[in-house]
């Protein structure tokens, strides 16, 4: 009786912030979900230890994995069920996702390793995938900072020429009249299309590779900060003139905070055009970095290798992803200050 009203009933928002957390986590605590997937992970430990298996495979890496994960729901549940607050929402909400995962496990694990239904090379269990990582450890972590600096620096330069260029085009009739025909041509050009004039410029490859991450980030941002600009209210504008804002203060004040948004959104869409590019521009000349990595690891036929690299990636750039979420709700937090 007492479980059931537990997973029934939702916590009552004590703040603006906790309200917050209740829109974003909006699943209801379960400690029946709870469980399961604690289970999940139980038995893709045991289906793992006592299933016998086809194909060679150093299970080590694999098992503590299993075990650290399940250390931590044991931890984050155990928060959940004494504690209210944003962990027992974040518990109650992603609970059903974690038993998914814990049945992906299983299933993976019994296609490839266990019964191989599908096989080496082209196809690779979990527990390989993690020993590979292991293995190759040292030369995984110096190609993944190498392609986090390269990936950096080229998504800033490319983000900042963007919206300057955005904020002037979408501000200023003059300098859209002379822009933005060019930016409607040069923009939509693919950023792989430049890949052999960069190499006749430029005089390094690291160099070819920055510009080309660049440009791939350039024109959604721009793209997006014009309409943002061109969206805000002229009230706006006659308001600010009204109170002697110089032009400079209406840029700052009302100009860059209203496109923010778009922004923002731009800056979404030029993430993904990114990552592919830095993959791709990794491919022609780097001598480390994730995508070299995996093209090394596709020539000499180690496909186990590619999925490590691509595992780091999916993580790396999720955790990009979420920093960017968190500054998104704290430069526009205003937004939900004002409803």
């Amino acid at each position: 009786m007492l479980e059931s009203v537990t997973s029934s009933n939702k916590d009552i928002p004590e703040s603006p912030n906790e309200e917050s957390n209740q829109t974003t986590y909006w699943k209801s605590f379960s400690q029946t979900w709870n469980v399961i997937s604690l289970l999940t992970v139980v038995v893709a430990f045991l289906e793992n230890l006592f299933v016998p298996a086809q194909e060679f495979v150093n299970n080590r890496a694999y098992t503590w994995f299993l075990i650290a994960y399940f250390a931590y729901l044991v931890i984050v549940y155990g928060i959940g069920t004494f504690v209210h607050g944003k962990i027992r929402l974040y518990s109650g909400h992603f609970a059903q996702l974690n038993a998914s995962i814990g049945i992906l496990l299983i299933v993976q694990d019994l296609l490839t390793e266990k019964f191989a239904v599908i096989k080496l090379p082209f196809f690779a269990s979990f527990a390989q995938i993690l020993d590979q990582m292991w293995t190759d450890h040292a030369l995984l972590w110096a190609s993944t900072w190498s392609s986090l600096g390269l990936w950096l620096i080229s998504f800033v330069i490319g983000t900042v020429i963007g919206v300057i260029l955005g904020l002037f085009m979408g501000r200023y009739r003059q300098f859209n009249y002379w822009a933005f025909p060019y930016l409607k041509v040069i923009g939509i050009i693919p950023a792989a299309a430049w890949m052999p004039l960069t190499m006749v410029i430029f005089p390094t490859s690291y160099m070819a590779e920055i510009f080309l991450i660049a440009f791939a980030v350039w024109f959604p941002v721009a793209f997006m900060t014009i309409g943002g600009v061109q969206s805000i209210s002229s009230d706006y504008f006659e308001s600010a003139k009204t109170l002697g804002f110089s032009e400079s203060q209406i840029l700052r004040k009302v100009v860059i905070p209203g496109a923010l948004p778009n922004i923002f959104i731009g800056i979404y869409t030029a993430m993904g055009l990114s990552f592919t590019m830095l993959v791709i521009s990794e491919m022609i000349g780097a001598k480390v970095g994730l995508g070299w990595y995996i093209n090394w690891a596709k020539g000499v036929g180690n496909y186990t290798q590619v999925y490590a690299a691509i595992v780091i990636m999916a993580i790396l750039f999720s955790v990009i992803f979420s920093l960017l979420n968190k500054i998104q709700g704290y430069v526009l937090r205003w937004r939900d200050q004002s409803n």
